[in-house]
């Protein structure tokens, strides 16, 4: 997976949590039905599609880190400073 694909999936995750988020707390700002909830559900995706941008890459990178750990039975894939030749 390369990186434009790991920025589109975490802005589009991103994106669905914040207009989710959003239009709870929309709807508990303005109390008007439909119109707290879609307002929050904007602004919700605006600022999650922001966030996932920035914070997903690295949310998927750990996760990917993490299973291939599991898979190759606990020993990490990074060569350790003891298994490099001293100088």
């Amino acid at each position: 997976m390369d990186e434009g694909e790991k920025e589109q999936i975490s802005k589009t995750a991103g994106m669905g949590a914040g207009m989710l988020g959003g239009a709870r707390v929309g709807q508990a700002v303005i109390p008007i039905p439909v119109v707290g909830s879609f307002a929050g559900a904007v602004l919700g995706g605006v600022v999650g599609s922001e966030v996932g941008k920035r914070v997903g890459k690295a949310i998927i990178n750990g996760a990917t880190a993490f299973v291939e750990t599991l898979r190759d039975g606990g020993t990490p894939s990074v060569a350790s400073e003891a298994d490099s030749p001293e100088p």
